[in-house]
């Protein structure tokens, strides 16, 4: 699939890092989080937009994970690509991959819900098709 994508750029500056001077993990789920909502912002599905004209509570992560290859060290600028590599009746997936230069950092991937309000709570619900066709990146 072909999916929605996106890339930015991240500093890596100091209180990013460990006492060992390279990305401290945590981080690098912050920045997937970051990367994707920037991604879907950029498309004109910015949570704000989307609460208002489909009444969603959001997109929440029901899985992450991350393979780490090599460290990012203080100063080094990362390029963070991000993916919509498929999308689902109710869910769709993230792919991250940040890189310094040509080396390879880390590659993550994050699964979300299309959510709504369900009472008190909240519920996993279809993906709307005009979301579904941002998202699949037609």
């Amino acid at each position: 699939m072909s999916g929605l994508s996106h890339t930015r750029e991240i500093e890596v500056s100091w209180g990013h890092c460990d006492a060992a001077g390279i990305v401290f993990y945590p981080r690098y789920y912050e920045w997937f989080d970051a990367c994707t909502h920037a991604m879907l912002a950029a498309a004109g599905l910015g949570h704000a937009r989307m609460r208002k004209r489909y009444g969603v509570v959001g997109t929440p992560l029901v899985e992450t994970r991350a393979r780490y290859r090599s460290p990012a060290t203080y100063d080094e600028v990362l390029r963070a690509v991000s993916r919509v590599v498929s999308v689902g009746r109710t869910s769709f997936t993230v792919e991250h991959r940040l890189s310094v230069g040509e080396r390879l950092v880390v590659e993550g991937e994050e699964v979300r819900v299309w959510a709504e309000p369900d009472g008190a709570g909240i519920r996993a619900a279809a993906i709307p098709v005009t979301v579904r066709r941002v998202l699949e990146g037609a």
